[in-house]
């Protein structure tokens, strides 16, 4: 999908009538809508990278929140080394969405504390984690951030979303994502660090690589991170 516009509640509601027929992204939007039930939309910000998941997580969010009458979300855009795609990309998204995106730099705890101290209200964050992710195992959908870490309920979603889920829900709801993904790349980190998936290299052309999407093996999506 082109980002020329922006998103509406047609789509909005599309979205939630397909999703509430899938068990996966049923449970998403009742995570979504008791974080609404917890919280007031401006203690909530989303932990939005650019990347697949938060993507995932952000077309979501905006769907259930547009239906609730909020028009606006709140990102943190934390970055260190970006790709130009990917920079190119949250900008687009957020015209696409009407997001307020507050950028801050590298490490995340840091950039989290300055926020905080930045914006009082703020009590809640959605996140794109998945329990593939490192460290995520034993990650509940709402869990509070560890004691050494700024004060934060951690919001996850789509926590239980497998790699194909992702895809499948991103396609079926044409959201838009980082043209990165249409050049090999599976996961997104640091630019000098991440490169296109080897195993999605088209035979006999060393520098092409077939979509993310068309990855078959959920467990090697992280193949190509340094």
């Amino acid at each position: 999908m082109v980002l020329n516009d922006q998103f509406s509640v047609e789509r909005a509601r599309a979205v939630i009538e397909a999703g509430m027929q899938s068990p996966h992204v049923r449970y998403s939007i009742l995570v979504l809508e008791e974080c609404l039930e917890r919280y007031n939309c401006d203690e909530v910000i989303l932990s939005f990278n650019g990347g697949k998941d938060c993507t995932a997580v952000l077309h979501l969010a905006a769907s259930v929140f547009l239906l609730r009458g909020i028009h606006s979300l709140t990102c943190l855009y934390v970055t260190g080394e970006p790709f130009p795609e990917v920079d190119a990309f949250v900008e687009k998204a957020s015209q696409y969405y009407n997001l307020k995106v507050i950028r801050k730099k590298k490490p995340i705890k840091s950039a989290l504390t300055a926020l905080l101290n930045e914006n009082k209200k703020l009590k809640a964050g959605l996140m794109g984690v998945r329990r593939g992710d490192p460290g995520s195992e034993k990650l509940q959908p709402f869990q509070p951030t560890d004691p050494s870490w700024p004060q934060l309920m951690r919001i996850s979603p789509i926590l239980d979303w497998t790699y194909r889920n992702v895809w499948d829900f991103l396609l079926e709801h044409e959201v838009p994502y980082c043209s990165l993904y249409d050049k090999g790349y599976t996961s997104l980190g640091e630019r000098t660090k991440t490169f296109p998936n080897p195993l999605l290299q088209i035979p006999n052309a060393p520098s092409s690589y077939r979509p993310a999407y068309t990855l078959i093996d959920d467990s090697t999506e992280r193949n190509g991170r340094g």
